[in-house]
C-alpha cells in the first residue's frame, strides 16, 4: 500500500492480513511456512498494525481483515482482542469491516463458533478432500492424519451456517482425482471451493500437469451438472467471474500486494501479502518495513512495480498465448519456485492455460459469452 495516499487516488476497498503466529499444530509436508520470523503476535503489536492500516486506509469505504498463520486459532485470545479492536477502529473511521479466518480446521469449540457468529466471520478451511487424499500430506506433528477431525469441524461450521470456503491444495499425487474431492466436499454442503496446486518445494512433471488440466475439465463438467439441477457450487479458479478468462488481465496483473493489501507478521514486519510474508526470511527484500519505524516507500514502490509489471517486463511471458489471462502469475509462487519475482513455474502456466477451456465447459451454455 502506498504510504499515506493523501495526494493519490484512495482505494475504496482495502484488505490486510495478520499472521497471528508462526506456530502450527500440524506438519503438512508441502508447507512453505516453516521460517516465518517471530513466534506469536502480541495484542500490542496487533493493535499497532491495525492503527497503521486504518491510517493508511483513510478515505476508504470498507476493509477486509484476514487472520492466518501458522494456525491462528492457537492464539484465540489474541484473535478475539484484535477483532474487537479492529471493529472499533473501523467504526470510528467510518469504514465497514469484514473478518476472514484461515484455519487448518483442527481446532473448534462452542466458544469459537459463538465468536465467529457474533462477528459474522467467514472461514477458509484447508481440507484436501477425501480421507485418503487429505491424510497423505496433512498430518499432525506426530504424523497422524487429520481428516476425521477436520471433517467433523467442517460439518459443525456448516450446521451453524458459518460461511465456509474449502481450500483444496492439489499435490501432484492427487492431480488426477480432484473431482473426487470436489464431489465429496460438495456432498457435505460446501458450496465454495478453491483449488490450487501445491508450489514451492514439490516438483511437478509434465504428466502431473496434464492430469491437473483434465481434472479442471472434469470439475467444470460437474459444476455444469450442479447448476442445471438448480443447486449452487462455485469452484475457483473456474468462478463465473474468473479473471483468467476473456483477456481481463491483458497487459497487467491482478496482484494487489502493497497496493490495496498488506500483511503483518508476528514480529511487526510488513509484507505485501501473507504468502510473501512467509518468504521474508529467504528474501529479505520482500519486507516493506515494520510497525515501529514505518513503511519503506522505496520498497513499496518496487513491490508495486513488480506486482503490476506489464507483459513486456516479464521475459517468460513474451510470446505466450495465455499471457492475456495471467501475465506472469503470483509473485509468491514465482519467488518460492524460481527465486525470481517475474519467472513463473511451469505448473502455474499450464494450469492457467487449461482454465479458459474448462471455464467454457462450465459456463458457455448458461448465458456467458466469453468463449
Amino acid at each position: 500500500m502506498h504510504a499515506r495516499q493523501s495526494d493519490q487516488t484512495v482505494h475504496e476497498h482495502l484488505s490486510c492480513e495478520f499472521l497471528l503466529t508462526s506456530y502450527c499444530n500440524m506438519s503438512c509436508d508441502y508447507c512453505i511456512a516453516t521460517d516465518i520470523p517471530g513466534s506469536a503476535m502480541s495484542i500490542e503489536i496487533g493493535r499497532k498494525a491495525i492503527d497503521m492500516f486504518v491510517y493508511l486506509a483513510k478515505g476508504g469505504k470498507s476493509m477486509e481483515i484476514t487472520f492466518t498463520g501458522g494456525e491462528p486459532l492457537t492464539e484465540f485470545l489474541v484473535l478475539k482482542g484484535l477483532t474487537g479492536y479492529a471493529s472499533e477502529r473501523n467504526r470510528d473511521a467510518g469504514m465497514r469491516v469484514q473478518f476472514i479466518l484461515k484455519t487448518n480446521g483442527t481446532i473448534l469449540n462452542e466458544a469459537i463458533i459463538d465468536f465467529m457468529l457474533e462477528n459474522a466471520m467467514r472461514v477458509v478451511i484447508s481440507v484436501d478432500g477425501t480421507t485418503d487424499v487429505h491424510d497423505r500430506h496433512r498430518k499432525t506433528v506426530r504424523g497422524d492424519g487429520t481428516h476425521n477431525i477436520v471433517y467433523n469441524n467442517l460439518l459443525a461450521l456448516l450446521e451453524n451456517k458459518i460461511p465456509c470456503v474449502a481450500s483444496v491444495t492439489v499435490h501432484p499425487d492427487s492431480s488426477g482425482s480432484v473431482l473426487d474431492s470436489v464431489r465429496f466436499l460438495h456432498g457435505l454442503g460446501v458450496e465454495q471451493i478453491d483449488i490450487g496446486p501445491v508450489y514451492g518445494i514439490v516438483p511437478w512433471t509434465e504428466l502431473d500437469c496434464r492430469k491437473l488440466a483434465q481434472s479442471l475439465m472434469d470439475v467444470a463438467g460437474y459444476m455444469r451438472e450442479v447448476y442445471k439441477s438448480g443447486k449452487r457450487l462455485d469452484v475457483g479458479p473456474l468462478y463465473r467471474e474468473s479473471e483468467h478468462v476473456g483477456g481481463i488481465l491483458s497487459d497487467r496483473w491482478g496482484c494487489h500486494a502493497a497496493s490495496t493489501n498488506l500483511a503483518f507478521l508476528p514480529n511487526g514486519q510488513v509484507a505485501g501479502c501473507s504468502a510473501l510474508a512467509m518468504l521474508i526470511s529467504q528474501f529479505p527484500e520482500l519486507s516493506l518495513g515494520d510497525i515501529f519505524d514505518g513503511l519503506d516507500q522505496v520498497a513499496i514502490n518496487h513491490m508495486v512495480q513488480l506486482a503490476q509489471a506489464p507483459v513486456e517486463d516479464r521475459p517468460s511471458c513474451k510470446g505466450c498465448g495465455v499471457a492475456i489471462n495471467c501475465t506472469g502469475g503470483c509473485l509468491a509462487i514465482n519467488y518460492s519456485t524460481s527465486g525470481s519475482a517475474l519467472t513463473p513455474p511451469g505448473v502455474y502456466c499450464q494450469t492457467i492455460s487449461a482454465i479458459p477451456e474448462a471455464w467454457c465447459r462450465a459456463w458457455a451454455d448458461q448465458g456467458e459469452h466469453r468463449c
